[in-house]
């Protein structure tokens, strides 16, 4: 799916829910944005066909959050060290792999305790094991095919302890069992009775196995597979999303313990709330329009310290974060758009700044991160 400038995304729940003490939350606000150059040596950095293209971790090792982000038309993925700000060094390569990787993930492959780099490109998945200072080994590959979009994740599903990766693939989620030191082995399919845009790792039932949701642009569904524990997936239940649904992100948007599904519905301008039913399958839909000009991609994350998760959302036309507040019932509502840096792709919601708070960081498409100060 090659519609729009798509994603550079986003970063995960991981970084996601603060406490929920905070008393007499106030509105959902940022301050302007600051951007960080990439320094200039990737002319081409910024858009690419994948909603996760963008990943935040500590990948030098100094204590302070530092971005990975897809460069699709350059050799590689790229590191932009943090400076503990809110502010990035400019770029270094993570490894010179070829041009068409769009999507990335974080995760220890083999360990030690560091963040590796997982990418996808149009026929490989490439994995970096970093050194522990913010350098890597140079990639190991896999042969593959990409789906209607790009996208990888890294968890273990067949509780081996040792990280596995998913990727998106023509009908469906790859399993590639990790085997300790970098190298994956081709495992099952995840098929949808579609073309798939999107997934999204989650907890959908009780049984503390990973699960899935994945985007169907046929049917405008997501579908859940629930985790059989072998690096397998059972399809499960589906519901309706919006018009091509660019991303899909998991978080419990009703405090009941179970993952919900939210969507970007790029042709519809909108963003739609599934609510689980606890039993791989959904139970209602929120749709709240007018979510910003083309959204291509979620970074979720409670922005105002009230207990109830939020999402922020990459408008990809008008160059806006939108961002919108949960009530905790399964229903959220626009809380404001922020301008960033052109052509925005997938956000990472994180503390870059250090001060207790979730701010936001996008990339874009004029060789730059935004960065969002939350002052809520």
């Amino acid at each position: 799916m090659r519609t729009t400038p798509l994603a550079v995304a986003a970063a995960s729940a991981a970084f996601c829910l603060f406490a929920a003490g905070a008393a007499h939350a106030g509105p959902i606000t940022f301050a302007a944005k600051v951007d960080s150059p990439s320094g200039g040596s990737f002319p081409s950095w910024g858009p690419g066909p994948s909603p996760t293209g963008t990943v935040g971790a500590d990948f030098n090792g100094d204590d302070i959050l530092d971005i990975v982000a897809a460069d699709f038309q350059g050799a590689g993925p790229i590191l932009m060290t943090g400076k503990g700000d809110g502010r990035f060094n400019p770029g270094t390569r993570v490894g010179n792999v070829g041009n068409g990787y769009g999507a990335v993930a974080a995760g220890d492959l083999n360990g030690d305790g560091a963040p590796d780099v997982v990418a996808q490109a149009w026929t490989f998945v490439a994995t970096f094991l970093n050194n522990g200072d913010g350098t890597f080994a140079p990639a190991k590959k896999v042969v593959t095919l990409e789906g209607a979009q790009q996208e990888v994740a890294v968890a273990d599903t067949n509780g081996d302890g040792k990280a596995d990766v998913l990727s998106l693939v023509p009908a469906g989620v790859k399993t590639w069992f990790g085997k300790g030191d970098g190298n994956l082995e081709s495992g099952p399919s995840s098929i949808i009775p579609g073309v798939p845009t999107a997934f999204t790792l989650g907890k959908f039932n009780n049984d503390n196995r990973v699960d899935l949701a994945v985007n169907n642009t046929v049917l405008q569904q997501a579908h859940v597979f629930t985790g059989k524990g072998d690096g397998s997936f059972e399809l499960r239940g589906a519901s309706t999303s919006g018009l091509i649904t660019e991303d899909v992100r998991a978080g419990d948007f009703n405090g009941d313990g179970i993952d919900d599904v939210i969507t970007a519905d790029s042709f519809s301008f909108s963003t739609t709330l599934l609510t689980s039913n606890g039993q791989g399958g959904f139970s209602k839909t929120d749709r709240v329009a007018l979510s910003g000009l083309g959204p291509t991609s979620i970074a979720v994350g409670d922005f105002d310290r009230d207990g109830k998760l939020d999402a922020a959302m990459s408008a990809v036309i008008n160059s806006k974060m939108v961002v919108f507040s949960g009530k905790g019932d399964g229903t959220i509502a626009k809380a404001g758009e922020f301008g960033v840096t052109s052509q925005p792709q997938t956000p990472v919601a994180a503390d870059f700044d250090r001060d207790g708070k979730l701010d936001v960081v996008v990339a874009g498409s004029a060789n730059a991160v935004s960065f969002l100060k939350n002052i809520s």
